[in-house]
C-alpha cells in the first residue's frame, strides 16, 4: 500500500472488482492495482472488506491543533476513534483520553463527517477535564454546558 499525495491510496489485492464495486470512485488500474480515496469513509470500507493495514486519514491529513504535540499512543487512540463509528476507550488514567477523543471530533468536523459532538460525562469533571483539554487541543472550538 503506498500513499500518494496525501490524497489517495495506491493498492495492490487480489481482487480488484471487490473494490471498485465496493467503493465507486475507485479506479482499477490493472496488473492487480487499485486507486482509492484517501478518506474515512474509504478507509473504513477498505477495512471491512480486510484490507490490511489501512492507515486512518486523521494520521497523514491533521494538523494536530493546540498547545501541545500528542504522542503516539494519543494519535493512535485518535485514529481509531476515527475509524470505528462506535468505540470505547480503555485506555490507562492520565494517557490523554480526553485529548484524543477531541482531536478525533475536531478532524471528523472538519471533515465534515459531523456537525457537532455531544459530550456526556460528571458535571464535576466537565471543566476540569474536558472544557481545559478542548482549550488546550482545540482552542478554535466552543464549548457549551446543559
Amino acid at each position: 500500500m503506498q500513499i500518494i499525495d496525501n490524497r489517495a491510496l495506491l493498492l495492490r489485492v487480489r481482487h480488484p472488482n471487490k473494490i471498485t464495486e465496493a467503493i465507486p470512485k475507485s479506479k482499477n488500474l490493472g496488473d492487480n492495482k487499485v486507486l482509492v480515496n484517501w478518506g474515512v469513509d474509504e478507509a473504513r470500507v477498505l477495512k471491512n472488506l480486510r484490507v490490511r493495514d489501512v492507515p486512518a486519514p486523521i494520521l497523514g491529513r491533521y494538523n494536530w491543533t493546540g498547545k501541545y504535540t500528542p504522542y503516539d499512543h494519543q494519535q493512535t487512540t485518535a485514529a481509531f476513534l476515527t475509524m470505528h463509528q462506535r468505540a470505547f476507550c480503555f485506555n490507562e488514567q492520565g494517557t490523554g483520553k480526553t485529548g484524543s477523543a477531541i482531536w478525533a471530533a475536531d478532524f471528523l468536523l472538519k471533515m465534515g463527517i459531523v456537525n457537532r459532538v455531544l459530550v456526556i460525562c460528571p458535571l464535576s469533571i466537565m471543566d476540569s477535564a474536558w472544557r481545559a483539554d478542548l482549550f488546550s487541543c482545540a482552542m478554535h472550538r466552543k464549548v457549551d454546558i446543559a
